[in-house]
């Protein structure tokens, strides 16, 4: 154990924190390790919803979100991270920290205060539109954490019931859906450059910075990872924003919160005790 580590209350509390992170349908396919080298993130397998690709690349996602969730809590609790992700060559381990005790980080503690308030937000959105440097700000945090963002154009997706995101490619015939509505909020797709684990694990962790970012400037928000698992629309989607140079891994709809909407309640979260391994 490093000589300077967060005590046993203060690693609970963070971890109680990162566990707000999202995942596809809220499985939380992570798992915790605290031993003598310090502290790890390992993917949960068994906590995968199928066997496809898609359902792989859904918990690498989630183990991103997870991973950022934690170190945004750890610098705002004094610690300062220093990530070292799929440390052992990728045989199994997600990532491992190395923390510095240093004083909370202004920008951290305001993440880390919209942790507990962020929720994946699939109702109507208010009809503003969102500043131009707002989307801005989004894509350079996507950026510093090397992945790409762009805006999926409004004619090609539409939201369906229970929100529901369907992206419209292909010959527009009757049945072909109706154009996005006002209340629907802005597309983001955030892509990567490579279509691997390690692309799919940063790919989480910008979803994470993105959502948690958009909660502190008081944004709707929510990700989605179900209308990229058609093939042809997620390489339609990539050919049509990034030509082709880059692979979507993620959609976030995001857009001003209508005032005076109910407050979502927070969704079931697995008790540290049950995502944590002590040694």
């Amino acid at each position: 154990m490093p000589n300077a580590f967060p005590d046993a209350a203060t690693l609970r509390t963070v971890l109680d924190l990162a566990s707000w992170a999202p995942s596809a349908q809220n499985a939380q396919p992570w798992h915790w390790l605290v031993d003598s080298d310090g502290l790890h993130l390992d993917a949960d397998w068994d906590r995968r919803l199928g066997d496809t690709p898609a359902d792989r690349s859904d918990v690498l996602l989630s183990c991103g979100a997870v991973l950022h969730h934690c170190a945004v809590a750890l610098a705002a609790a004094g610690w300062h991270p220093r990530i070292r992700r799929f440390p052992d060559g990728g045989a199994g381990r997600l990532a491992s920290f190395e923390l510095i005790e240093s004083s909370p980080v202004a920008a951290s503690v305001e993440l880390a205060s919209a942790i507990p308030r962020r929720r994946s937000d699939r109702r109507e959105y208010g009809e503003s539109a969102l500043a131009p440097a707002t989307l801005e700000l989004l894509l350079i945090r996507a950026a510093r954490l090397g992945v790409q963002m762009s805006v999926v154009p409004k004619d090609r997706w539409v939201r369906l019931g229970e929100g529901r995101i369907e992206l419209s490619y292909g010959p527009v015939g009757d049945d072909q859906p109706p154009p996005s509505g006002p209340g629907d909020g802005v597309l983001l797709v955030l892509a990567t450059e490579a279509d691997d684990d390690r692309s799919r694990l940063r790919a989480g962790e910008a979803t994470s910075d993105l959502l948690l970012s958009a909660t502190a400037l008081d944004l709707a928000s929510c990700p989605l990872t179900e209308p990229l698992r058609d093939a042809r629309a997620r390489l339609a989607l990539a050919c049509d924003v990034f030509d082709g140079e880059a692979h979507p891994q993620v959609l976030v709809r995001v857009g001003p919160a209508i005032v005076g909407a109910p407050e979502l309640p927070p969704g079931p979260r697995r008790p540290v005790a049950a995502t944590t391994t002590w040694t």
